[in-house]
């Protein structure tokens, strides 16, 4: 999760830089000879080759297509880092007495920071959960694993994703296990990656901690070279008693 994490951020940073700052001044080359102050960090070299790459006709190609396929998903989320899982750790704290299911959050998500859904066509979906819940509390229409009220809003699910939860649950995993083994499925795989990050961290810090060693050993061999009386206590420091 930490890696495909960090590929996502690569992807969306390299997107940003070409979205932006590459194919806008696709006529204009001058500017871009060199990158940004922003991101004065990148050598010319690898910009040089970012920009050439971003410029031929096989990456207009598959830009072109992408960006046709991405017209297609006409319901955005507004979510920030935190996903569907922290929405739905803050929405367990702010709506106690209401069962927060993936319909819920599908709607939640779309809000901007005023409680409002700023696009009409999220809006007419909205309304349609809304009533479907309405038929479903009202025992007036029956739902059943994947056809939940969510499904039957926006169509069938894609086979490999589940609208609503987030990323790393599969379609077998939400529906075929009860809620409270998928609570416990997300509780478990936060924690390992919990321990992992633990793990990794006393790993550094043993690292870092023989570096610090090592580089204090080898200043001492050389005070050793030219102070042929040194002596180690020398270097510790002495606390005025006053």
């Amino acid at each position: 999760m930490v890696l495909s994490s960090a590929g996502k951020k690569w992807k969306d940073f390299k997107s940003t830089l070409t979205r932006h700052h590459i194919l806008p001044f696709i006529n204009e080359k001058e500017k871009l000879r060199q990158p940004l102050e922003l991101y004065k960090f990148i050598e010319k070299a690898y910009w040089d080759a970012f920009v050439a790459s971003s410029l031929s006709e096989q990456f207009v190609s598959v830009h072109t297509e992408q960006a046709q396929r991405r017209e297609k998903c006409k319901y955005n989320h507004r979510l920030s880092r935190k996903g569907y899982a922290g929405l739905e750790d803050d929405s367990e704290d702010t709506m106690p007495r209401v069962e927060i299911n993936r319909s819920t959050l599908w709607k939640k998500a779309r809000k901007d920071e005023h409680g409002n859904i700023p696009d009409p066509k999220v809006v007419e979906k909205a309304k349609l959960i809304d009533e479907l819940q309405k038929q479903v509390s009202e025992c007036t229409l029956t739902i059943f694993g994947s056809n939940d009220v969510l499904t039957m809003a926006l169509g069938p699910e894609h086979p490999m994703r589940v609208r609503g939860v987030g990323a790393g649950i599969s379609t077998r995993q939400y529906f075929n296990l009860p809620r409270q083994q998928r609570v416990k499925f997300a509780h478990q795989l936060k924690e390992s990656v919990r321990l992992v990050l633990k793990e990794e961290t006393l790993k550094m810090e043993a690292r870092t901690k023989q570096l610090v060693e090592a580089e204090r050993e080898n200043l001492l061999n050389q005070l050793r070279q030219l102070l042929p009386n040194f002596d180690p206590s020398m270097l510790k420091l002495k606390t005025n008693p006053c």
